[in-house]
């Protein structure tokens, strides 16, 4: 079994972490400073390192300088764990040599899927395995949608099921998220906890990128319509790429245009517009996100659409009573049919003409 030393000064912290890992069956070492952590590498030689960073007496700066010149240490993959979620403090820790920067606080499944990544190679293989997944990440970014799902061969998949949460609005921004399988809902909350869908991802779509690049929370929460497949990407190796491809910057800068040119036009429609015409568009978006997308110029017959009526209510913008009565008209008028939470869509031509 694989050995971690995690270096934490505060209890509950490195508590909460030694357990989680040996749930996992990993070998822990706690150190509660700095000078105790380089002590017990030196000891034991892991085969990983966690390490805070704002320490007493020794920091992670300083236990990684140490260690990184001692020849018995000096290959041993390390991770530091900090609070401090600003991009000088991320480039200045991956400069000394750190392999990934965790922001706390960080969900067990970051966590794990950290530790898995480097762990998967000795560190004297690890950086070329590294530099793979950059090179993946890169290519799929660049060489169109038909090469994102390579992404899954270098990160690890994480399976959500229907209702789990991904993340949570507020929440430091700790990796990007590609959708190999599944749906999911991009969501705000207000103050008296009415919810709006401000997007849908799904099969081949990165999310949570915009707090990574803004160094700050997540504006959202997200949520799985239903069973999916994730695969996590550390927040360093991503910023990384960010940092040293223009051409991946590029690709994320006109994910943004789009994704908020997007956004204000639902917001303009949502202000305009009747309940009626948003809740074909809702029907629209929703089939021609997730479901087959045939040519909207011509009568057609969708595929069975699952959704709770709550969710409907969320993407339209309404309250739930008045988005049902909207639907039983469309049912009643012919253009839908209902069975339970399924909506199949009977004339998908007469339903987009009615969002104008």
């Amino acid at each position: 079994m694989k050995t971690i030393l995690v270096i934490e000064d505060t209890t509950e912290m490195r508590e909460n972490i030694t357990e989680i890992l040996q749930l996992a069956q990993y070998v822990v070492v706690p150190a509660s400073n700095g000078k105790q952590g380089v002590e017990l590498a030196r000891q034991t030689r892991p085969d990983l390192i966690l390490c805070d960073i704002m320490m007493p007496e020794l920091d992670g700066y300083g236990v990684l300088h140490i260690l990184s010149k001692d020849p018995s240490t000096a290959n041993v993959p390390f991770i530091f764990l900090s609070a401090k979620a600003e991009a000088a403090d991320f480039r200045f820790g991956m400069g000394l040599g750190a392999d990934d920067y965790l922001i706390k606080p960080f969900d067990n499944v970051t966590l794990l899927n950290a530790v898995s990544l480097r762990l998967n190679k000795e560190r004297n293989g690890a950086q070329q395995h590294v530099i793979s997944g950059l090179d993946t990440l890169k290519q799929a970014l660049t060489d169109g949608e038909g090469s994102r799902q390579r992404i899954s061969e270098t990160y690890p998949i994480s399976h959500f099921k229907k209702k789990q949460l991904l993340f949570k609005e507020g929440t430091p921004g700790i990796a990007l998220y590609f959708v190999r399988r599944g749906q999911v809902k991009l969501f705000t909350t207000d103050a008296t906890g009415n919810a709006f869908i401000t997007g849908l991802a799904g099969e081949g779509d990165f999310i949570g990128y915009l707090a990574l690049l803004r160094d700050g929370t997540y504006t959202e929460s997200a949520e799985f319509l239903d069973d999916s497949e994730i695969c996590t990407i550390p927040k360093g190796d991503f910023l990384t790429l960010i940092h040293n491809s223009q051409e991946v910057a590029n690709q994320f800068i006109s994910l943004m245009a789009e994704e908020l040119a997007d956004f204000q036009e639902r917001l303009c429609k949502l202000a305009y517009q009747t309940v009626r015409k948003r809740v074909a568009e809702a029907l629209i978006m929703f089939y021609r996100k997730f479901y087959v997308r045939p040519d909207t110029t011509t009568t057609s017959v969708s595929a069975p659409m699952t959704l709770s009526r709550e969710n409907w209510s969320q993407l339209v913008g309404a309250s739930t009573e008045t988005v049902i009565r909207a639907i039983s008209d469309f049912r009643n008028e012919g253009l839908i049919d209902v069975n339970g939470s399924q909506i199949t869509l009977l004339d998908i031509q007469k339903i987009a003409a009615l969002r104008h």
